[in-house]
């Protein structure tokens, strides 16, 4: 078995125009390792490490780069990476490294265990917008089929600076259904709540409490992004809905104990509400005082008519 030496790799990463594929890419590249990127929507033909091409529809050129990798990325939405996996897994070098950056894995454990896979898999989510860089935050890992290649690239992770926290398909989906779908589906009925009762953000933003100013921020980073991202993580995750749910019951819940219930209900609602939260719940306490503490350094009164903070 030809396996490479040291950390150095050649790697193939399909969906290079994206923002995870180029954060990769450009990471990748800054330890190193020689990165071919391969996506549709490329048009420069006088770059040579990048490939115009459409994975489900492989030109010899693609064949070449992923047959001649050490390590293939999938950075590409999952439809797209489904439909690839007979391609890919059939291509990959004996020694090589399949890895995907979806933010559902349970589906595409499951095809890759009935595909004819026989090398190291891993599939990674990394829990930030890709612009915020990978120092300090976690990173979700889940190994498909173990080899000391995973072991690698998980290692060359830890080097940038992410968590590395690992899980398995179905605890993966299950966690970023309550991280990411109940997160933004809350944010997003916050938002919707707000237009309903027509108010005016400027106004908001002038009267503002710490923790309405910190929700409006929320809002206008999650709803002022990629539809489609966020629709997958919603959609595509088969737990997403029964966290949804939970979050419209919770809303109940509450509305039910305001009108009907004792100041002791309430009580009990809100103990109920940091139940989730355990141990963690003072050290995020502290994580949320001096988010309020750097708000008094922003504060809307300082804003141009653009919003910007001056």
């Amino acid at each position: 078995m030809n396996v490479p030496a040291a950390s150095i790799r050649t790697v193939a990463l399909i969906g290079g125009s994206g923002d995870v594929g180029r954060m990769l890419a450009a990471r990748l590249r800054a330890d190193g390792n020689t990165v071919r990127t391969i996506d549709i929507r490329f048009t420069d033909r006088s770059d040579p490490d990048q490939v115009k091409g459409d994975v489900t529809d492989p030109s010899p050129e693609l064949r070449t780069a992923v047959n001649a990798a050490d390590a293939v990325i999938l950075a590409i939405p999952e439809s797209i990476a489904l439909e690839a996996i007979p391609f890919v897994v059939a291509e990959l070098a004996e020694h090589a490294l399949l890895v995907d950056t979806l933010s559902v894995k349970s589906r595409f454990d499951a095809a890759l265990r009935d595909s004819a896979l026989r090398t190291g898999a891993v599939g990674i989510n990394p829990m930030f917008a890709p612009s915020l860089g990978p120092e300090g935050r976690p990173v979700a890992a889940v190994t498909y089929r173990d080899s000391g290649e995973v072991e690698w690239f998980l290692s060359v992770l830890s080097g940038w600076g992410s968590s590395v926290v690992r899980l398995d398909a179905e605890h993966h989906d299950r966690l970023t259904a309550a991280t990411q779908a109940l997160t933004h589906a809350g944010v997003l009925a916050f938002g919707l709540a707000l237009a309903d009762l027509g108010v005016d953000g400027a106004e908001l933003t002038a009267v503002a409490t710490p923790p309405h100013l910190v929700s409006l921020a929320l809002l206008a980073r999650v709803g002022g992004g990629v539809p489609e991202v966020y629709r997958d993580i919603q959609a595509g995750n088969p737990f997403a809905g029964e966290a949804r749910r939970a979050l419209a019951a919770a809303l109940t819940t509450l509305t039910e104990t305001v009108e009907r219930g004792s100041e002791d209900d309430f009580a009990s609602l809100m103990a109920r509400s940091t139940s989730a939260l355990g141990d963690r719940s003072e050290p995020l306490a502290r994580v949320c005082a001096d988010l309020f503490t750097d708000l008094v350094h922003r504060q809307p009164q300082s804003w141009d008519r653009n919003g910007d903070s001056s």
